[in-house]
């Protein structure tokens, strides 16, 4: 089952959500499922600070199982995949719009990865950025909070 995050972003903490304005404009909808655990090499050595989420993105919308949280410092793959109707796909840009990293082109179907370094913390964003798909609500921004250890 699919958990859809309506509401606005939590600013105090990291977690992702959106809310839905309208019947066809989606403003924000995002949500990132923390695929499990902690990837290893042939070697058994564990990749510390780095993870996998995976997310959907459909006509419009980014959406996913549930949310998580970010700290600075931690590299996050994220593995989209295109369980809509149009090709898609994803960039991470910083609140500057800097773009740290993007998918290639999704077809339905397909699925794309892109790996991101968090480096500092503060408010990031994931756009679709095809033709109008930004306009329509694809993107949504959320919060990169200090490693709490």
């Amino acid at each position: 089952m699919s958990l859809r995050v309506t509401g606005s972003v939590d600013a105090s903490g990291p977690t992702i959500g959106g809310m839905r304005s309208g019947p066809t404009t989606i403003i924000l909808a995002i949500a990132i499922a923390l695929v499990a655990g902690c990837g290893s090499d042939d070697d058994g050595a564990a990749d510390a600070g780095s993870r996998s989420v995976e997310i959907a993105a459909v006509e419009y919308a980014f959406e996913a199982q549930q949310s998580i949280s970010i700290e600075a410092g931690e590299t996050i793959e994220f593995v989209v995949t295109n369980a809509g109707t149009l090709d898609h796909e994803m960039e991470v840009l910083t609140d500057a719009n800097r773009r740290l990293g993007a998918t290639e082109r999704i077809a339905p179907g397909d699925t794309d990865s892109v790996t991101v370094t968090f480096e500092e913390a503060g408010v990031y964003r994931v756009i679709c950025d095809i033709d109008d798909h930004r306009s329509r609500g694809q993107q949504a921004e959320f919060t990169v909070v200090e490693p709490t250890t």
